[in-house]
């Protein structure tokens, strides 16, 4: 019995000591990834833009001109083009049956003939809704890969994708698909509010530069886990410390929506670089 006692108490001691190195090893592996996880967000650069520029600052049409036409069509996206800009920003959403549209709203009833919400039809039930724009112009919907094909070869593009639910990857995914097929990824932007759309496009192609958008300062922190080459901030939360802090952070800024010639020449003269405008009118060539 004594020697049994013995060779237990050396075996529990042993399975103790065990126990104490594996909880151990544990914790050095746990320090290790959190200390790569804080290097890989906290030393993350955005990478160089000025293929997308081309040295110069961007006036991007907000829907294509649309003033002029029904947004979010191709003849607003043809008109931005003819009134000179050099950049066109455009929304899209997924049909049901994952055909990405042109489109700022899910809901049919905001201007259109048409009544639902797109992400719930197939594609082919848009075909005889219209969309309604000003003097009472009337145009149908267009898919992103026809906009893409229509597009000038010069103009630069900001494809902001739009999902009904903040953790749909879908869109992305096509949006990505649609971008290869088109052979235009050194003239496009993905922009977004939600930061998994972005964060799977990051992981998915790192030659497409991404903005992420933003209604209040608070967010901004999300740049981190996000990791934008882009900051689009709404223009009423712009000030020249906030500008400021993009630019320290080496990050490229485009403002939206900005209307009036005072805000827009005052961002100018901040060094901002882009201009999302509904007003085409004050673009300066």
């Amino acid at each position: 019995m004594h020697r049994e006692g013995f060779l237990f108490y050396h075996t529990h001691l042993i399975l103790l000591n065990f126990d104490y190195l594996k909880l151990k090893m544990f914790y050095y592996i746990f320090i290790i990834i959190l200390i790569l996880a804080a290097a890989y967000f906290l030393s993350w650069r955005p990478r160089r833009a000025d293929r997308y520029y081309n040295q110069q600052r961007l006036w991007f049409a907000h829907r294509g001109a649309m003033l002029k036409a029904p947004e979010n069509t191709l003849s607003s996206f043809q008109k931005a083009t003819d009134s000179g800009l050099p950049a066109v920003e455009m929304d899209v959403v997924s049909t049901k049956d994952g055909v990405v549209v042109c489109s700022h709203n899910f809901d049919l009833e905001e201007k259109t003939d048409g009544f639902g919400y797109i992400h719930q039809m197939n594609h082919d039930q848009l075909n005889d809704i219209r969309i309604f724009g000003p003097e009472e112009s009337t145009e149908h919907f267009c898919t992103l890969a026809k906009a893409l094909k229509e597009a000038g070869k010069n103009t630069r593009i900001n494809i902001e994708i739009k999902t009904f639910k903040k953790f749909d990857l879908g869109t992305a995914i096509r949006v990505l698909r649609i971008i290869k097929n088109a052979d235009i990824s050194d003239r496009v932007m993905i922009s977004s509010f939600y930061p998994i759309p972005l964060i799977l496009i990051k992981l998915l192609n790192r030659t497409i530069p991404t903005g992420f958008i933003i209604q209040n300062k608070e967010l901004l922190p999300l740049i981190h886990l996000i990791k934008p080459d882009f900051i689009h901030p709404r223009g009423d939360i712009i000030s020249a410390e906030f500008i400021h802090q993009i630019k320290r952070k080496g990050m490229r800024l485009n403002a939206w929506t900005i209307n009036t010639k005072p805000a827009i020449e005052w961002l100018e003269n901040q060094g901002v670089d882009g201009i999302i405008t509904d007003r085409l009118e004050f673009y300066n060539r």
